[in-house]
């Protein structure tokens, strides 16, 4: 069929028919990588996001990463917030260098109870910050903390032994039923004032 249509009307129609079908393929191209961009996390879980973020971050596509550490963060997942306080701290990727809101996270996946990976990695950002810009890192983690912190949100931590050892390790329940709001205004449009360089 196709073969007699390509007969009765010639090369020049059949070039027009597979030129307007390249475009319409690359049409649907573009509009798909768009839709990818324009990605509405809102529906997202913050499981999903973590993961995501998790695979993309060990992939150092720390561009990519970061919106979904940033969903999985605010969820209050631990590993999503100090991965997301490495790219804030460090400028990694295209993502601008800014060390307060990256001690922000940070100290928010520090705080009880947490890893003493976690621990260890905030004092060791922190030691990096003078004394006059101590209180304003406080002020900022205590802020985050208490939006984003365990339990404040959908994952409540708890340090626990397994079975056999005597190592605690941290262990963090996710609760499905949870409901994630954005707030009217985050905790870093609340201390962005307080931003310095390192």
């Amino acid at each position: 069929m196709v073969m007699r249509a390509i007969f009765a009307y010639g090369n020049s129609t059949l070039r027009i028919a597979l030129r307007l079908a390249v475009i319409a393929l690359a049409s649907l191209c573009v509009m798909s990588v768009a839709a990818q961009e324009d990605q509405d996390f809102s529906t997202m879980s913050g499981v999903d996001a973590n993961e995501e973020g998790k695979r993309l971050y060990r992939a150092k596509d720390y561009d990519a990463a970061l919106p979904y550490l940033q969903l999985a963060s605010e969820w209050g997942f631990k590993d999503a917030q100090f991965r997301l306080g490495q790219i804030y701290f460090k400028g990694l990727g295209a993502t601008e260098r800014n060390p307060l809101r990256g001690l922000a996270w940070l100290g928010t996946a520090a705080s009880k109870p947490t890893s003493p990976q976690m621990e260890k990695g905030f004092q060791s950002s922190l030691e990096k910050v003078s004394e006059e810009h101590r209180a304003a890192v406080d002020r900022t983690v205590a802020a985050y903390a208490k939006l984003y912190g365990s339990g404040a949100a959908a994952v409540t931590c708890r340090m626990q032994r397994p079975l056999g050892s005597n190592l605690s390790q941290l262990a963090c329940d996710y609760d499905k039923s949870y409901s994630y709001t954005k707030p009217a205004k985050s905790a870093w449009e609340e201390h962005e004032s307080s931003a310095f360089a390192l």
